[in-house]
């Protein structure tokens, strides 16, 4: 099978070693290949990659197609792409659109040309997200999500679409989609309560959130992507969970991206799956408008 990625960044430092561990061909654009050979991670790579002239000569070549692109950027080039007979699987980055409307609409298009289509959420494939999945039926105590991080962008304070909640970035767009993602697979799909908090207008340097599940537990989560310590806690006392570490991913060896990992398992299942859709792909979108829904916007000076 051939797999195209597009996307020059996480398509590169992420999709790729994950491709490169399963049986597929990777076929890239020529304008890649200074990327991967500057790497070190990436470079023992590059003879196993088919190189060619363009974008569109790789698409064409494709079974497969990974993007990774930004959320405006993605929605742009989907119209097309359905309409390639010989492309059957799509695989999109989170959040698979700047907003909640327009990722339904994407999601819906895809699903009516017959692809299968997949996106990029992670937490899932932790072995702490699919213990928590596993007993998702039998949780009836409150959740109590903490994630505390300081982005790259604050970090280094640069502007960039990753803070402007407009371009599908933020602590909840960008950062707590995954945790969305999550919590529809769950059965949180309820929403109580939503707040964002930001010290500049059109950014959400935190969010938190209070969701329902069918039992009557509560989850209550706290994010902050602009945190001066790191921390990333789950815990459910009722139902003897406790979930504690540095971040949410575990690390990775020979200098890889740590996410590395757990994209061979979304890579695996994409490739290999014959049903159309994931069951919580259309639920995490439909989760993500309620969210948004009752969303308090709050600028803290």
């Amino acid at each position: 099978m051939n797999v195209t990625i597009l996307g020059s960044g996480f398509g590169l430092y992420g999709y790729l070693p994950a491709l490169h561990a399963l049986p597929c061909r990777v076929v890239l654009p020529e304008r890649y290949r200074p990327i991967i050979r500057r790497r070190a991670e990436l470079s023992g790579l590059a003879d196993n990659i088919v190189f060619v002239a363009n974008d569109d000569e790789a698409i064409d070549l494709a079974d497969a197609l990974v993007i990774a692109r930004r959320p405006a950027d993605q929605a742009g080039v989907i119209s097309q792409l359905c309409r390639r007979g010989k492309l059957r699987r799509l695989l999109l980055e989170k959040p698979l659109a700047p907003d909640p409307a327009a990722a339904a609409q994407l999601f819906d298009q895809i699903e009516a040309s017959g692809k299968i289509v997949r996106i990029g959420y992670l937490f899932g494939h932790t072995d702490w997200g699919r213990g928590l999945i596993a007993r998702a039926a039998e949780l009836r105590g409150d959740l109590h999500v903490r994630w505390l991080f300081r982005a790259h962008h604050y970090a280094v304070d640069r502007s960039n679409w990753k803070r402007a909640e407009a371009e599908g970035g933020g602590a909840l767009r960008f950062y707590g989609i995954q945790f969305v993602s999550l919590l529809a697979a769950l059965g949180f799909d309820h929403v109580l309560a939503s707040r964002i908090r930001a010290t500049r207008p059109g950014e959400a340097e935190s969010w938190d959130a209070t969701l329902v599940n069918r039992n009557g537990a509560r989850c209550l989560l706290e994010l902050k992507s602009n945190a001066a310590e790191a921390e990333f806690a789950i815990t459910a006392p009722a139902d003897n969970i406790t979930v504690s570490r540095h971040d949410p991913f575990t690390a990775a060896a020979d200098d890889q991206d740590r996410r590395v990992p757990l994209l061979v398992g979304v890579c695996r299942e994409f490739l290999t799956s014959e049903a159309t859709t994931a069951p919580s792909d259309r639920k995490s979108i439909t989760l993500w408008q309620a969210i948004e829904d009752v969303t308090r916007r709050e600028i803290v000076l």
